[in-house]
């Protein structure tokens, strides 16, 4: 909760459905996350004051309440897991530095688009589907440890360089599509993105989630 407003509740994962359709090894196999976020302010996750517009609880198997007690709720829609291949943009680091013809590109996106099938991208873990540049992880490092990440200043800082290791630590937790059927557009038809450090991952502290937000 930010700002004495409450948060709305966005998604349930049951951990036990997701295992049985593809385990993640750095998550529980049993018991559920609920997901909540601040959908009227919508903070971004570029600025460490943003830390409290979001929130993701575990639970477990208990009954939930027809309604959220933090706030309002998304329109309700079951939903089953199902494996998709996933694949690094070609924004990502690594990528770039293959230096892909026109022709490799192409079919890198066609493959990344091919995934969904024309749904909405909604997913847990994977590579994610970035709008504004693939460097989330290090923006979650950075900004969780204090680092502003609003303009350049912030990742050529002594702190950043400092912090750009554990990057590799982040996984996608999370990521929640602009969608009609749900009545939800994050900003201008963008994309919502639940990160968590594995460690933190595995030893249940789901408080230490970090958000961003990306949009067209």
């Amino acid at each position: 909760m930010k700002g004495g407003k409450p948060l709305s509740f966005l998604a349930c994962v049951d951990l036990s459905s997701l295992s049985k359709t593809l385990p993640q090894p750095w998550l529980p196999s049993s018991g559920r996350l609920l997901f909540f976020y601040d959908t009227e302010k919508q903070p971004w996750g570029f600025d460490p004051k943003d830390r409290g517009g979001w929130a993701v609880m575990p639970a477990g198997d208990e009954q939930l309440p027809a309604s959220s007690p933090m706030g309002e709720s998304l329109r309700r829609h079951d939903i089953d897991f199902r494996k998709i291949d996933t694949y690094p943009s070609l924004e990502r680091p690594e990528v770039e530095a293959l230096a892909l013809t026109d022709a490799e590109a192409e079919s890198l996106t066609d493959l990344e688009e091919s995934s969904y099938g024309g749904s909405p991208r909604h997913q847990v873990g994977g590579f994610a589907s970035p709008i504004q540049g693939d460097q989330m992880e290090l923006e979650c490092q950075l900004v969780s440890n204090g680092v502003y990440c609003g303009d350049s200043s912030g990742y050529d800082s002594p702190k950043a360089r400092a912090l750009q290791g554990g990057a590799k630590d982040w996984r996608l937790l999370l990521q929640i599509d602009s969608d009609d059927d749900l009545g939800v557009m994050w900003g201008d038809v963008g994309i919502l993105y639940f990160w968590i450090k594995e460690s933190d991952a595995l030893a249940g502290h789901f408080e230490n989630c970090w958000v961003v937000l990306q949009c067209h």
